[in-house]
């Protein structure tokens, strides 16, 4: 019986696994690892367009967002300034209306001491006259001679000086 080894090194055998590995290797990278290579490519700069759109997205929305505050400020100054001038207008409103009714209230007053001070030279002329009739009435029965004209008069104006400053 012969022993057949099992462990042989057969020249021709490696050469051809070798060329075979040889040729394996270049249709594979051929025919594989070029459209996968490419593929994976064209996926990464896929990948990349979509991140710098992402990115200019988040810069105009950041933009967008500083423009819409600067706004809001300005919306929030003009709103203020708004609100002060109104109430600038209500107080200036305000202090006309109150200082026209103390106008109309003064012109009243003044009115109505004009018309007293009518009203009493008019009854002291009234009174003035009464008493110069009754004085003279008085005078008459008094004396029981007849008074002349001036007399009368100086008689009349001391009994109304005498009457005003007992008034």
């Amino acid at each position: 019986m012969e022993v057949q080894k099992f462990i042989s090194i057969a020249p021709w055998t490696m050469i051809f696994q070798l060329v075979n590995l040889l040729i394996l290797m270049v249709l594979f990278k051929k025919y594989l690892f070029k459209p996968v290579l490419a593929v994976l490519e064209k996926r990464r700069a896929e990948i990349e367009g979509h991140y710098e759109e992402a990115q200019k997205a988040e810069t105009a929305a950041k933009t967008m967002k500083s423009e819409y505050e600067s706004r809001m400020a300005g919306a929030r100054e003009e709103a203020d300034r708004v609100i002060k001038t109104a109430t600038d207008s209500a107080n200036a409103m305000s202090a006309s209306i109150v200082e026209d009714a103390r106008a109309q209230a003064d012109q009243l007053k003044r009115r109505a001491q004009t018309e007293i001070d009518m009203e009493r030279r008019k009854a002291f002329d009234e009174v003035k006259g009464e008493l110069s009739g009754i004085a003279l009435d008085i005078a008459a029965q008094v004396i029981e001679r007849e008074v002349s004209q001036k007399d009368h008069e100086a008689f009349i104006d001391e009994f109304i000086k005498n009457v005003g400053e007992a008034s």
